[in-house]
């Protein structure tokens, strides 16, 4: 397995419990996380950009509720090497998100804001165990 790959999964895996307990992330680390994932992966750019026009469609739609979402969805996107995988990667995310956020209103029912990030390193394990990254 790729160090990138580990590295990437801790880091998502500290902000998802940052994120479900703060409900904040500083963005220094996302987009540093964000900028060092692009540098390391050029070729993986064009993904990378509909990853972004994907993620902003969620946020206009109100699915999402920030830009920290919008980041992780992005360095997720940019480690996409298929158009098929891309695809695969969309509908992981509205499925799990739909179901994180069903699971979640029933659980956490007094909360407003539903933390996304938790959803997407479930999506990032899923997209790495089966491989696809």
């Amino acid at each position: 397995m790729n160090i990138q790959l580990i590295v990437l999964g801790i880091l998502l895996f500290i902000f998802a419990i940052i994120d479900f307990k703060v409900k904040e992330i500083p963005s220094i680390l996302l987009t540093g996380t964000l900028f060092v994932i692009c540098a390391l992966n050029l070729g993986n750019i064009p993904f990378g950009v509909l990853s972004f026009i994907f993620a902003y469609l969620l946020y206009e739609a109100d699915f999402i509720g920030g830009v920290a979402d919008i980041k992780i969805i992005v360095t997720i996107g940019l480690l996409i090497n298929s158009i098929y995988v891309l695809a695969f990667y969309i509908i992981i995310v509205l499925i799990y998100g739909i179901a994180w956020k069903i699971i979640y209103k029933r659980v956490f029912s007094k909360e407003k804001e539903c933390p996304f990030i938790p959803c997407l390193f479930f999506v990032y394990v899923v997209l790495t165990v089966i491989n696809l990254l």
